[in-house]
């Protein structure tokens, strides 16, 4: 009796002890064996790759980009009040600043010439801001920022005695929201405000939105 219960305590003890070396076994069939020197070798480029992706990440991107634009102007002049619409093109360009989140952006509209019977309105603008962009939810960033801006604008109603041809310089506040659809790429819309910076002028003050295409390099 006592010599099987020793024949059973020395089979468990071989199963319990093989086990591991079954296991190992199986397991390694999943693996291809490597030499040290090939190790080191993908380590190696594994941390040249990510040092190379960590000075990318620090490169100040630029961006460019083209958006449809409307522009609601109020105009005092002759002692009357007008509003006008217009639409137009404009074109951004700008660069990353201290960091990723902040901006600065130059940007150039172009709102063409608009004739209504006797009256003729044209329209430029030039302008240059400093914004702030962060995440909101998913693949969404808002955008706030300010800056100036100079309007070129001629307005002109020669039966009305009207005669307005004048660059203004403004102050902006804009704020907006934009999708990142690509790394590269991404669209969205801003909604500006603008307020004369001086007293003699007719145009007093505007609001515009644009619908925004933009790309980062």
């Amino acid at each position: 009796m006592t010599n099987k219960n020793s024949f059973k305590f020395v089979l468990a003890g071989l199963l319990l002890a093989l086990t591991p070396t079954m296991v190992w076994a199986a397991s390694g069939k999943d693996y291809e064996e490597v030499s040290y020197d090939d190790l080191l070798n993908e380590l190696s480029s594994k941390k040249t790759k990510l040092q190379q992706e960590n000075n990318t990440a620090g490169t100040p991107r630029l961006h460019v980009g083209i958006g449809y634009a409307n522009s609601f102007s109020n105009i005092s002049t002759n002692g009357e009040k007008f509003s006008r619409h217009a639409t137009g093109i404009q074109l951004n360009a700008g660069t990353d600043l201290i960091s990723p989140e902040w901006y600065a952006e130059g940007i150039f509209r172009n709102y063409g010439s608009n004739s209504n019977g006797s009256e003729d309105f044209s329209l430029r603008e030039l302008e240059g801001k400093i914004g702030y962009t962060n995440l909101l939810q998913n693949v969404w960033h808002y955008t706030i920022s300010t800056g100036v801006s100079n309007r070129f604008m001629t307005f002109k109603d020669n039966t009305r005695g009207i005669n307005v041809d004048e660059s203004t310089p403004a102050l902006v506040i804009s704020t907006g929201a934009y999708a990142q659809v690509h790394r590269n790429l991404s669209i969205g819309a801003e909604i500006s405000g603008r307020t004369a910076m001086v007293n003699k002028t007719a145009d007093q003050n505007s609001f515009d939105f644009a619908f925004r295409l933009n790309t980062s390099l």
